[in-house]
């Protein structure tokens, strides 16, 4: 019985590794923008893609990010993300943090953010977003 355990744990995890590396193969390399609707950049924060099977993250740094997916800046499968965004700045004179966006940026299911990766090369992704 333990035997039979042992070999269904192993090749249930066979079979994640190997859809995992085989989903490197495809990733469709890109970068992209984060503005605030007034044009300035976003200054920081983290962008989720996120998928029914996946979620992947890029940080935002002066308004840019790059694609990654299971390692920094390689692209991401083609397909359609929900889009959520997180971040926040010190707020001057407090010991408190300050959100970076409007609140609905920070749910996949309220920022009304899809995009769709398409299997052409160097993807640019323009996002926009609110101030808090």
């Amino acid at each position: 019985m333990k035997y039979t355990f042992v070999r269904t744990v192993l090749f249930l995890l066979s079979v994640v590794l190997v859809t995992v590396t085989g989903c490197g193969n495809s990733h469709v390399p890109g970068s992209g923008t984060v503005t605030y609707s007034s044009g300035e950049p976003v200054p920081g924060g983290i962008i989720f893609f996120s998928t029914s099977q996946f979620n992947y993250t890029a940080t935002i740094e002066n308004g840019l990010f790059e694609l990654g997916g299971l390692k920094e800046k390689d692209g991401l499968p083609p397909g359609k993300y929900h889009v959520h965004l997180i971040g926040s700045k010190p707020s001057e004179g407090t010991d408190q943090d300050v959100p970076l966006f409007a609140a609905k940026y920070n749910d996949p299911t309220t920022s009304g953010i899809v995009i769709e990766i398409k299997s052409e090369k160097n993807q640019q992704i323009e996002i926009i977003v609110e101030k808090p």
